[in-house]
Formats: C-alpha cells, structure tokens, sequence
C-alpha cells in the first residue's frame, strides 16, 4: 500500500469539493432556471458528490487507513465510474434543455442518444465488477484501469462533444453577446476535464481529475446566475440593475478628458402597437429593438440595458448619431419580419458627462429631458 500521507491533501481536497457542491445543489433553484433545467443541474451535482465520496472511501481503503477488501474495492469504483458516467448525463441534459424548451425532433433524438450511451456505460461499468472489463485489482491488491477502459473514456467524450458542439453551433444563432457566451460555457465541460485527465497521467495520487470535473460546473453556475441576476428576462440585454452599478462606475472615472455620452431611447407609438397587435407582436417589437441596439452598442463599444417598459439606455465614450445608427438597425431587421408590425421607429435623447460631481439620477433626468424634447417633435411632425 502507498504511504498514507500521500494521500491525505488528495482527501482534504475532495471534501471542500463536496462541501462548495453542497452550496451549488442548494442555491440551483428555479430562480436561476426553469424547474426541469436545474432538476438536471443540481442531479449532476449529487452525482459529482457521489463519485467523490468514493474516490474518499477509495483513497482511504487503498492506503490502508480503512479495511478494504478485493471486492470492496471494485464496487467502490464501480460506484465513483458510474456516477461520472451519470453527472455527464446530467450535465448534457442540463445543456440540451437550457437551450431549446420545446422539446423538437432533433432534441428528443439527442436527448435519447445520450440516455442510450450512458445505459450502456452503466452495465459495463456494472459488470465490470465481475469482469474485469473496465478495470481489475491487481496482485498487489492495488486498482488498475484495463486497457479496455478506453471505451469508457470514449462514451464520456462522446456526450461532452455532443452537447458542447450543438450549444456551440447554436450560440452562432442568437446575437445577443450574453447568450451566446452562455452557450459557449458547455465548451469547459470538455477542455477542462480533458486536461486535467492528461496532468494526471503526469502527477498521479493528486487531486487535478476532481478539481477538472468541479471547476466548470461552479464556473458555468455563476455565469448563468449572473445571467439571471443583471439580465432582461425578455430581451436579453443588461437590467436597469446592472446598468446603475455601470452607471455609477463610469461617473466615478469620467473627467473631462475621458466623458461619456448616456442615452435615453424610446420607441415611438409602442401603445398604439400592443393596442392594435397585441402584447405578443409588442413583445416581439421590443426584442427587435433591443437586437438593433445591441448591434449598434456593439459597433460603437458601449453598454446598452433595457430601463424598463419600452425605454432603453445606451452609454458610449465616443459621440455618434445614435438615433440614425439604432433607426438603421431597425429598418434592416424589420425585413427579416416584415409581417410583425408597419412602422417601427425610435427617439432618443443624450447627455454628457464629464465629472464626478453629477449624480446618475441627475444624468438620467437630462438625457430623459433631450428624449421628452426629441418626442415632442416627432409628435409635432405627425400631426402635421
């Protein structure tokens, strides 16, 4: 048996891991997902606690710290394998459905596929008790992996690439930076792992394995929690929440060297359009809008959140014809869907800053002030 104390940061390792996935299963409530996407987050969880309460109980047995018997020793690792193979189960359905709720053809076909690859892990894992497939003990009483336990490392491989390249092809379909960023987040899920699997090849009894399986689920649950938090559940773009902590921010810096412009926008007539289209078309209007000023705010570097009902805000360091550049946007996206709406057009009014000494209300209410003058003269020009 192996010297005791080389195992003992290995173990002390794994139970802070436990302990922080403990917090994970616990806060992954539906405030952070739908009911049926955090079911399969918080089932990966426990499936990664199980596999690390045995790799503890393995580590314990096998440097004799605990009785440890032949066959204890395989169920042991029967139990750590198949949860790994499970937690991957997890994680892949956890990705599918945070990315298309609607259950299509092409979901349920992948749904199942990695249901059946993982079945099948399962029982040879299972098996592999009796024998020996995946792994064996060898004279010594020490566990060894058999060559055949490459098929194991393929399976798990295979569900990776499999939900990580779909969520990947679909985060070229959806423009708005956050979500595509979400979408790229199952990309971890199969750099991380995989290098921690070959840094183990390199330093064995450490705990890297672990540490690669729990660093993109913690990862990947605060990005999607911030996403949560500082997003608009409708559009997509920054809240009012997280635009004031921006807002703060930038004030702090500005100088009259280093200003920035904020800007108010508004869509025109937006009552006239949820009174004759209904809320849904309303609905679909201001996603249009927030796509054209997420594009604009791209193209000019800057920072662009939903205030609320059909307002929006824009912060920039350069001045631009802000109006002109969003009204364009709209046009262009509006032939994708010309049957949405007839018109769809946009106000807006700026303000300056350029010293700390103004508050984010007081910046607020003089770029409100430039909208209010900017809609009294489209209102004017209607009425014409």
């Amino acid at each position: 048996m192996a010297d005791a104390a080389s195992y003992i940061s290995y173990i002390i390792t794994e139970i802070f891991c436990i302990l922080f996935s403990v917090g994970i299963i616990i806060k992954a409530n539906k405030n952070v997902g739908t009911d049926l996407q955090m079911r399969h987050f918080r089932g990966m969880a426990l499936f990664f606690i199980v596999y690390l309460i045995s790799d503890i109980w393995w580590a314990l047995g096998q440097s004799g710290l605990i009785p440890f018997s032949r066959m204890l020793n395989k169920l042991t690792n029967a139990a750590g394998l198949s949860a790994v193979s499970l937690l991957t189960l997890g994680w892949c359905m956890f990705v599918i459905y945070r990315l298309d709720q609607n259950n299509s053809p092409k979901v349920r076909l992948l749904k199942k596929a990695h249901s059946v690859i993982t079945a099948t892990d399962c029982i040879f894992i299972i098996t592999s008790v009796f024998t020996d497939f995946y792994f064996y003990i060898d004279e010594e009483g020490i566990f060894q992996f058999s060559d055949s336990y490459a098929v194991h490392i393929i399976f798990t491989f295979i569900q990776l690439f499999g939900s990580g390249i779909f969520s990947f092809v679909q985060s070229f379909s959806n423009k708005q930076v956050k979500i595509r960023k979400e979408y790229r987040l199952p990309l971890l899920f199969i750099i991380i792992p995989s290098a921690t699997t070959i840094l183990e090849e390199i330093l064995p009894l450490t705990p890297i394995v672990p540490l690669g399986i729990f660093l993109p689920i913690h990862y990947a649950f605060l990005e999607i929690q911030n996403s949560e938090i500082y997003s608009d559940a409708l559009t997509g773009l920054n809240n009012r929440r997280r635009m004031e902590i921006f807002l703060q921010d930038m004030i702090h810096d500005a100088t009259e060297e280093n200003p920035f412009r904020i800007y108010m926008i508004d869509v025109n007539d937006f009552k006239q359009v949820n009174d004759r289209f209904g809320h849904l078309a309303g609905d679909r209007a201001l996603q249009l809008i927030a796509d054209a000023l997420h594009n604009v705010s791209d193209r000019l570097h800057g920072f662009c959140a939903r205030y609320g009902g059909d307002e929006f805000v824009l912060i920039i360091n350069e001045e631009a014809a802000v109006q002109e550049a969003i009204q364009s946007e709209v046009n262009l996206l509006r032939e994708r869907c010309s049957d949405l709406i007839p018109q769809l057009s946009v106000c807006s009014g700026g303000a300056v800053c350029s010293s700390g000494a103004i508050t984010a209300a007081q910046l607020i209410a003089q770029a409100d002030e430039e909208l209010y003058k900017q809609k009294e003269i489209y209102h004017g020009r209607k009425t014409k």
